[in-house]
C-alpha cells in the first residue's frame, strides 16, 4: 500500500500521476459511492493486478490486509497486487471513490 494526497502529485503530456502508476496502462476502473456506513467486499478481495483509488468526497477507511487506513477527500492510495482490500464509508456522509486497475 501506498498513500498519497492529491496535491502533492503531478503528470506528464500522458500520464496523471507519474510518480505512483509509472507507464502503466489502465485496464478497468469505476467511480462508487458508498452510502454511510457501507463496505465493499466484506469477504476476501485481492485482485493479481495494482489498483489505484482516488477519494473525491467523503471520509472513511480502507483496511489493507488487516490494516486499517482511514481514508478522506483528496486521498490517493495505490492497493499493491494481492493485498486484501476492503473501503468502507463513515456513518455521517457518502464515500466517493474513483478507481482503476492497471495492466501487470
Amino acid at each position: 500500500m501506498k498513500q498519497y494526497r492529491i496535491n502533492q502529485l503531478t503528470m506528464n503530456d500522458t500520464r496523471l500521476l507519474p510518480e505512483v502508476i509509472g507507464n502503466r496502462t489502465i485496464t478497468n476502473g469505476g467511480v462508487y459511492v458508498f452510502k454511510p456506513g457501507e463496505m465493499a467486499h466484506p469477504e476476501l478481495h485481492v485482485h493479481a493486478v495494482d489498483e489505484l483509488f482516488i477519494f473525491v468526497q467523503g471520509r472513511g477507511t480502507l483496511p489493507i490486509d488487516g490494516v486499517i487506513y482511514p481514508v478522506e477527500t483528496g486521498d490517493v492510495i495505490l492497493v499493491e497486487a494481492g493485498e486484501d482490500h476492503h473501503t468502507t464509508s463513515s456513518d455521517d456522509e457518502p464515500l466517493v471513490s474513483v478507481w482503476y486497475l492497471f495492466d501487470r
